[in-house]
């Protein structure tokens, strides 16, 4: 597994995944998690299930822990 730091909506995120990953796609995850609120103390702490995301043409499972973010495409 590769780890890249990613800046992103004024926030730097440590993305960690197998498969490349194009630019889009990073964004397009992290909008979707950004808008569940998913780097809230709160939210992590309340959830307990990894997040399915679909984008176009790919789907990925993603977890999150405090602002790494664990990518799997599926």
């Amino acid at each position: 597994m590769d780890s890249v730091p990613f800046l992103h909506a004024g926030q730097v995120f440590t993305i960690v995944f197998e498969d490349d990953l194009a630019f889009a796609e990073v964004r397009g995850i992290l909008d979707h998690l950004l808008a569940r609120d998913a780097f809230d103390e709160v939210s992590q702490k309340a959830r307990t299930e990894s997040y399915w995301i679909d984008l176009e043409e790919s789907s990925f499972q993603v977890w999150v822990s405090e602002m790494d973010v664990i990518v799997q495409r599926v």
